[in-house]
């Protein structure tokens, strides 16, 4: 089987139902520990895909994690799985981006155009998007980064909705559960460390 790509901004397969236990409010960290990555479902009022949610800690500092995931002009270089991307424009903290993953036959490769909304403080971080058009029916998502440890470290949480306008075989849903979330967060770490290098 040829590899396939797995996006950022526009996550194919974390949009396609991963199993997880769900994810609870007010233990930020908790069972994180020692590499752990959480990856839970949550239902969307009026929708028939669930939302994804990835939690993990980075041992890097937020500033670091936040220019990994902020820069969509270099996911191809950065992230797993990428087949290309690139900044569309950039007009203050809305940033448009162009992401494309490359996925096994039969299946064509699915790009996405999103626009998002860059927020920096000293409390958490964020990049939150919307499609703006693509090969999906829609596409929506979040990256958080918050300090951790003191800000030695970052807690990490990826979500996204989306729901590619094409069927998507069951393998692929599996790959996704056991194979492309803990990747594109060992990707994650393994960047932010080199940060500053």
């Amino acid at each position: 089987m040829n590899r396939w790509h797995l996006g950022s901004s526009s996550l194919l397969l974390l949009a396609l139902g991963t199993l997880g236990a769900p994810a609870h409010a007010g233990d930020e960290g908790a069972g994180l520990e020692n590499g752990k990555v959480d990856v839970a479902l949550v239902d969307v009022k009026d929708s028939d895909t669930q939302m994804v949610v990835v939690r993990a800690i980075v041992d890097s500092p937020p500033g670091n994690v936040w220019k990994i995931v902020s820069d969509c002009a270099h996911y191809k270089e950065h992230m797993p799985r990428i087949a290309a991307s690139r900044l569309v424009k950039k007009e203050g903290s809305k940033v448009t981006c162009q992401v494309t993953i490359s996925v096994p036959f039969p299946m064509a490769n699915l790009t996405a155009v999103t626009e998002a909304v860059h927020d920096e403080s000293p409390a958490k971080m964020s990049r939150r998007w919307k499609l703006v058009s693509g090969d999906y029916e829609y596409n929506d998502g979040s990256w958080e980064i918050a300090p951790y440890k003191g800000g030695t470290a970052s807690l990490v949480t990826y979500k996204v909705h989306a729901k590619p306008k094409t069927s998507v075989p069951g393998f692929l849903k599996k790959m996704a559960q056991n194979k492309a979330l803990p990747e594109m967060i060992e990707r994650v770490r393994e960047e932010s460390a080199k940060v500053g290098k």
